[in-house]
């Protein structure tokens, strides 16, 4: 009784503002507050529940099976994810399903939602009524939803099972959802996520009380993972429907709506302004068989007030369009409307459909625009795209040739291949290019080109091919090729239909690829000292435009006669971003190149350490420092010791150098990475020297005193670091108390250049050596006497 009394207190609100234009209008602002959130009648996940638990045990009652029959329903683990589920198993039970039932609290009226997750084990299919949605009186279930073994997903009005086209898979989780209103007595179907089924009638029945979970007939097993079932009460001011997408068709605009139980149908307004009337145009009550079963109605008349009739829609004027659900109580025979879903939207004769900014495809004009909502420009090709949409057995590409994959394309509907023209045109679509580009078709083998794609229409045969496959046959598409210049227009001519519909061709679909302009370029010098830098380059082609931006400042513009450029530009102190920009006229696409040239006028400075002016160590460590980083280079008398070394900003250096005998001229040069140089200069004075000798016993006992009647020698090892061959003698002498030469012994040898000897000479001592010393030098020679070493000396005690 109360819900009669809701029924016509909500009514009583509608009446006030029906009629008018002759239809209900749009209920009040507080129908929202009539929405209600679901309530929740049963969830069960069973892989929570406890291993050996029967379904009895979680609040099931069981069926009536036939004498002899045996069943179970116990959670298990499952043979496949390993997790535990319910496990429904029957035997010998004939034409009898085995089901397990939860009986609500209450009676539900309104939507009723249940969701089931299950796998059918085994290795053939059976057929299997899964979830009954009863009614109270027990005499009807409103809708059967299962599977069939030939026919995949099913569901049951009545006897026979309706095929939803929907396969499934033995040994895999599946989850099947039904959603029905008691009300409109209209059920919608999911089938893993994916709606299958809407707007279908249930049986007859005003109510639901009971869900059964059942297994294949006689003998057959289920598994069951979870089970959720919801309540909505009824709803007499349904809320806006949700619009998926709409398209501008001629003179008409189409509308797909994501579809509701509670929706028995559509009514479809329109208006030119927000505060004109509405005026219902369409009122809409087909159930769908498409996959996704969206309701599809149109709009294509308006009111008019100046000739007090409906008229089309004008091509290319925007509207205000409005959808409202109308839920029919199908067992009172009432009506409701609800809220308005409202959008905007245009007529076209044919329909504009823009394309990325990025794509070289510009804006396409569909002349086959009935399902241009569903065509799209994409960049990038691959293994598995489809190139028609909506196709009945979904056609995919297997082999793509890498070349291709790089290409913007145009996906189209599936039965635009079976286009034949209009009025407005006898072609498929056009669309410009933004810059050159070479368009190629991809057509089925089997066809013949049409006239459009004719050699005599500039195409070519590539040679190469697509291969694409539906799950029933293979096919070839050939590619053929055309080039087209900047801002010239492609026409998709039509299909030859005959062939299409008689299934000797699949159509054909066009990508594109932009030529660039082969912009070239000299490397860039990363480092340089000159002010001007010359920018030298080439282009595949001429009539060109070349701009050249240093540090974002536009320094060169200018369309090249040539397809050879050479250009200055002035460099200012520091890093230069350098930019060149190749375009072709009318086009906003470019090929670029960049790079970074750093002017440095300045050169590096550099410090070094002051050698002394004269040396007697062949070997000399030149050291410095530079204060950024720099290759250094050393001369000595002219020749190149130390080459090109780089050294990096403010690091010591320290390169040894072999000194010359005589005066050596030392020049040091550091030059940094624009070419910029310093030097410095200076004068080391090289004496060739041997060294003081040593004094040892013939054991070779180093010696620091005389010791009598000792054989004592003086020895000393010998490098010529000169280039020229020198003669060295080593002199040993013996003084008395008085310093009065006793003894001595000399040794004469030639040195060649890089030669190394040991001088060893000396002489036995005296028994008395008090007082006596003993000295040894080295010279060059008796005649020279230039000495080439310090004395030694060591004297008696």
């Amino acid at each position: 009784m109360r819900i009669q009394i809701q029924r016509i207190l909500c009514f009583a609100l509608l009446f006030n503002v029906l009629l008018g234009v002759g239809m209900l209008g749009q209920p009040p602002a507080a129908a929202a507050d009539l929405v209600v959130e679901p309530t929740t009648l049963l969830d069960k996940d069973f892989s929570s529940a406890i291993e050996g638990q029967s379904a009895s045990q979680l609040g099931f009652d069981y069926s009536t099976l036939p004498s002899g029959a045996t069943s179970s329903a116990v959670v298990e683990v499952d043979p496949v994810a390993k997790q535990k589920a319910l496990h429904l198993t029957v035997n010998g039970a004939g034409t009898s399903q085995f089901l397990i039932n939860k009986t609500f609290s209450e009676t539900k009226t309104g939507t009723v939602t249940a969701e089931i997750t299950f796998m059918q084990p085994g290795t053939s299919k059976a057929k299997d009524q899964i979830i009954y949605l009863t009614n109270a009186a027990g005499t009807k279930s409103l809708v059967i939803a299962g599977l069939d073994s030939s026919k995949g997903v099913v569901y049951w009005p009545d006897t026979a099972p309706v095929d939803l086209k929907t396969p499934y898979q033995l040994n895999k989780w599946h989850t099947i959802k039904v959603e029905l209103n008691t009300l409109t007595k209209r059920f919608n179907m999911w089938f893993d996520g994916t709606l299958i089924s809407a707007r279908k009638n249930t049986n007859d029945a005003i109510d639901v009380k009971k869900i059964s979970i059942g297994t294949p007939a006689g003998n057959g097993e289920l598994y069951v993972r979870s089970i959720k079932v919801l309540h909505t009460p009824p709803n007499y001011m349904p809320a806006k429907p949700k619009i998926a997408y709409w398209v501008g068709r001629d003179k008409s605009i189409a509308m797909w709506i994501e579809p509701d139980a509670w929706a028995s149908k559509y009514s479809i307004k329109i208006k030119e302004k927000a505060e004109d009337p509405w005026y219902t145009t369409a009122t809409y009550t087909s159930i769908p068989t498409s996959i996704p079963p969206y309701a599809s109605p149109s709009a294509s008349k308006i009111w008019d007030p100046v000739t007090n009739t409906a008229v089309a829609l004008t091509n290319g004027k925007t509207y205000i369009v409005g959808v409202a659900v109308i839920t029919r109580d199908e067992t009172a025979k009432i009506d409701y409307e609800g809220e308005i879903a409202e959008f905007t939207a245009t007529p076209y004769a044919v329909t504009p459909i823009e394309t990325p900014d990025t794509n070289v495809i510009g804006t396409v004009t569909a002349y086959n625009n009935y399902n241009a909502n569903r065509w799209s420009i994409n960049s990038g090709l691959h293994v598995d795209d489809e190139p028609f949409a909506d196709r009945t057995s979904a056609l995919k590409i297997t082999v793509l040739p890498e070349k291709y994959s790089r290409m913007d394309w145009i996906k189209t509907h599936a039965d635009t291949m079976k286009y034949t023209g209009s009025s407005t045109g006898m072609q498929i679509a056009t669309f410009p290019v933004r810059d050159k580009a070479s368009i190629y078709v991809a057509m089925d083998q089997r066809e013949t080109p049409p006239t459009w794609l004719s050699s005599d229409s500039g195409w070519t045969d590539t040679g190469d091919t697509i291969q694409l496959a539906d799950p029933a046959l293979s096919y070839t598409f050939k590619i053929y090729q055309k080039d087209m210049a900047s801002g010239s227009t492609v026409t998709m001519g039509l299909n030859n239909v005959t062939d299409y519909n008689a299934g000797k061709n699949a159509g054909y679909f066009v990508m594109a690829e932009r030529v660039p302009t082969g912009l070239k370029m000299d490397s860039f010098v990363p480092w340089t000292n000159k002010s001007k830098y010359t920018l030298k380059g080439s282009l595949d082609e001429t009539s060109v435009t070349l701009a050249v931006y240093n540090n974002q400042t536009l320094v060169y513009d200018s369309r090249l006669a040539q397809n050879q450029f050479s250009v200055d530009v002035e460099l200012t102190p520091g890093a230069n971003n350098i930019e060149l920009i190749a375009r072709r006229a009318g086009s906003n696409y470019s090929d670029k190149i960049s790079g970074i040239v750093h002017f440095d006028p300045v050169a590096p400075v550099l410090h070094m350490t002051v050698p002394p002016t004269s040396v007697k160590d062949f070997l000399y460590n030149v050291q410095g420092t530079v204060d950024e980083e720099s290759k250094v280079t050393i001369k000595n008398n002219g020749v190149s010791v130390v080459d090109s070394v780089y050294t990096s900003s403010n690091i010591p250096f320290s390169y040894p150098v072999q000194l010359s005998e005589g005066m050596n001229q030392m020049e040091i040069s550091a030059i940094d990475a624009a070419g910029n140089e310093s030097m410095k200069s200076f004068s080391i004075d090289y004496t060739f020297w041997a060294g003081k000798p040593n004094f040892y016993n013939l054991n070779e006992t180093e010696l620091t005193t005389l010791v009598s009647s000792t054989d004592m020698i003086a020895q000393k090892q010998i490098t010529n670091t000169t280039p020229n061959a020198k003669q060295i003698t080593l002199f040993v002498v013996l003084f008395d108390a008085n310093k009065k030469m006793v003894d001595f012994s000399t040794l004469i040898e030639e040195f060649a250049p890089g030669e190394t000897k040991t001088l060893s000479t000396g002489f036995l001592l005296p028994a008395e050596v008090s007082g006596y010393s003993l000295k040894a030098f080295i010279w060059d020679s008796l005649d020279g006497m230039m000495p080439l070493s310090e004395e030694s000396i060591i004297e008696g005690g």
